[in-house]
């Protein structure tokens, strides 16, 4: 699989105080986008503006461009192997809109939107910055994730992006890099964007999307789901005459109670692809990370016969 870094926008929010910084500060951003690429990290993802970016007073980034006293190879390797601009470019066209329309918002601890910072979380890929201030100079940022839930109430939440201002943050990562690149390392993004390939007998409901999207690569909880998306998918094939069962599987399974039902039915009601509005009753408990995953199963008509789908809610 392709893996890109994503430059933060947020490093060149100051001038550097002379020229001469600057230089150093380019010649850094370029050392660490070279351990990058040489990890298997490609191209670089900008913001439109990242060639209006002025570095010093009367220092534009077009200056840089044709400065003499700035090495060539640096100047060709940023005209050549550096950026994809704007920062979604090339992303299909399903995971833009999962990023532009996530309902939340990645700021700084300063309070500041990184648009940059969101992208490469989503993403789940490095992002590279200027080593302009201290707060950059870290293999690990901490960042608030301000989220609208399903009940359109705000949840605020400290995430942390892996990060690079250096080769040497780069090598810290090499190994996580290395397992990321891996074609079957999926996270929650992917998940859910391939999820009728790899799910063929399951159906998803739109509330759960959220939740999914946000699962990281080797994150245990990840694991969890799925293990049970995979046997609720094989039980979905093999059912026999509408009879859904997921007996033999080491999955505690179970319906709700009436006092739970009178009290949150409407926490466990969905509105499904189908359009229709169903309550989803039967769940499965995953006790090891206080998730369930409420499921529906639907028998349909088709030209080769009945066919047990899965929703999952």
């Amino acid at each position: 699989m392709d893996l890109e870094i994503v430059f933060n926008e947020l490093s060149a929010r100051i001038l550097a105080p002379d020229i001469s910084t600057a230089r150093q500060w380019m010649s850094e951003l370029i050392s660490t986008r070279r351990e990058a690429k040489g990890c298997g990290l490609k191209a670089m993802r900008t913001k439109e503006d990242f060639w209006a970016i002025i570095l010093a007073e009367n220092y534009p980034l077009s200056r840089w461009l044709h400065d003499p006293e700035v090495n060539k190879n640096e100047r060709t390797f940023l005209l050549t192997r550096a950026t994809k601009t704007p920062l979604c470019v090339d992303i299909t066209d399903v995971k833009i809109k999962s990023i532009q329309d996530s309902d939340c918002e990645l700021s700084s601890l300063q309070g500041t939107q990184a648009e940059g910072f969101k992208v490469a979380y989503y993403l789940e890929t490095l992002a590279i910055s200027f080593n302009s201030e201290s707060l950059w100079n870290s293999s690990r940022i901490k960042l608030e994730l301000i989220q609208i839930d399903d009940n359109e109430e705000v949840r605020p939440e400290s995430v942390e992006v892996l990060h690079a201002s250096d080769k040497i943050h780069v090598l810290e990562h090499a190994n996580w890099i290395k397992n990321r690149l891996q074609p079957d390392r999926l996270n929650g993004m992917e998940l859910w964007h391939r999820r009728d390939e790899l799910f063929s007998s399951l159906q998803f409901c739109k509330a759960g999307n959220k939740q999914l999207r946000r699962l990281r690569t080797g994150e245990r909880k990840l694991e969890l789901v799925l293990e049970v998306l995979s046997v609720l998918d094989k039980c979905a094939k093999n059912c026999q005459a509408g009879h859904f069962s997921l007996e033999g599987y080491p999955f505690e399974e179970s319906g709700e109670s009436e006092p739970t039902l009178n009290k949150y039915s409407k926490e466990r009601t969905f509105l499904c692809p189908d359009g229709k509005v169903r309550l989803f009753e039967r769940h499965v408990k995953l006790k090891e990370c206080n998730w369930r995953i409420h499921f529906f199963p639907k028998v349909e008509t088709t030209k080769e016969g009945k066919k047990t789908k899965v929703i999952i809610g």
